[in-house]
């Protein structure tokens, strides 16, 4: 009976300890930047089935605004406790990177890489572009085509399309968006020629047919679109700036003790590298590789460096 007491007590305290040797609380909150229902939102909900069997309830809270300045600024004035943490990504670093927003990213502790995002170039189905040399030719016209990608100038996409286009002395006409979706219309209805996104944000358009996928911005093709070539066939440098990774990973506030760290690595890289969360990145088209510690620490480093250098050349 004493033992039977004892277990349950266990059972219901507010932490979990895992074999890894450190506390865990059982309720954490993810702060998340983007609304409910995007890429970003999805990756934090696929967490939540796989952390409530090893004894975590994790609550996703989706803070708008600001760029990603209401979500990560409450994260890093949250106390570092392990019971709220956030999704950094690429956009975020360069946002700190221009000075966009009062950030910095040594307010953040890296835990674990949820997802890197390929990507790839589209177009409407109905478009004049055929093939990637269609686009090349375009791009060396003095008017150039008109490209979109999620955010303004300065931000991810438009800094990778610049490095191409300086690489092959080419012209586009950018033109930001807040979102795929309405990049994604656009494309459709044929008010915008070219589009950068992440494959995971248009395969439904591009299986229906409604989207045609052009190149892939990266060393090789992608497994899941195994038609489309990558620009490097093409003789094109995918990251002429350096390598800007299009990545999603969670996040910590920096004063979080070393050892709750590692329990929190522990607990989502073991969830990352589930079956049930692998499957899930094939299917979208990311990889999920549950990079962590000092590794992914390098991989934010080389990101915000590579966006410097590309923010430096934009204005210069």
């Amino acid at each position: 009976m004493q033992r039977r007491s004892l277990i349950a007590g266990l059972a219901s305290t507010a932490i979990i300890s895992h074999a890894w040797g450190q506390a865990v609380p059982t309720e954490i909150r993810m702060l998340v930047s983007f609304n409910a229902g995007g890429a970003t939102d999805l990756l934090a909900r696929r967490l939540q089935s796989l952390l409530e069997p090893r004894g975590h309830r994790l609550v996703v809270e989706n803070l708008v605004g600001g760029g990603s300045m209401i979500a990560m600024n409450r994260l890093a004035q949250s106390p570092p406790d392990g019971r709220t943490l956030g999704l950094a990504s690429h956009g975020l670093i360069a946002q700190i990177v221009a000075r966009e927003i009062p950030l910095r990213l040594d307010q953040f502790t890296p835990l674990v890489r949820l997802a890197t995002d390929p990507s790839i170039l589209v177009t409407g189905a109905q478009s004049r572009f055929r093939t990637l040399a269609d686009v090349v030719a375009a791009m060396r016209t003095p008017e150039g085509p008109s490209v979109g990608a999620a955010g303004p100038v300065g931000t991810a996409g438009h800094l990778r399309m610049t490095g191409i286009a300086q690489d092959m002395r080419g012209n586009f006409n950018y033109v930001g968006y807040t979102g795929a979706a309405r990049l994604a219309n656009e494309l459709m209805g044929r008010h915008l020629d070219l589009g950068l996104v992440k494959p995971n944000d248009v395969f439904g358009q591009i299986r229906s047919g409604e989207l045609r996928a052009l190149a892939v911005l990266e060393e090789q093709r992608l497994p899941q679109l195994p038609e489309v070539p990558a620009i490097t066939e093409v003789g094109l440098n995918p990251h002429p700036f350096g390598r800007i990774t299009s990545m999603t990973y969670a996040v910590a506030p920096a004063a979080v003790p070393p050892p709750l760290r590692d329990a929190l690595i522990a607990l989502l890289r073991e969830a990352v590298l589930s079956p049930a969360f692998q499957v899930k990145a094939e299917e979208d088209c990311y990889v999920a590789d549950g990079l962590s510690g000092a590794a992914l620490q390098a991989a934010v480093a080389q990101t915000a460096e590579a966006i410097r250098v590309a923010q430096q050349r934009l204005r210069g």
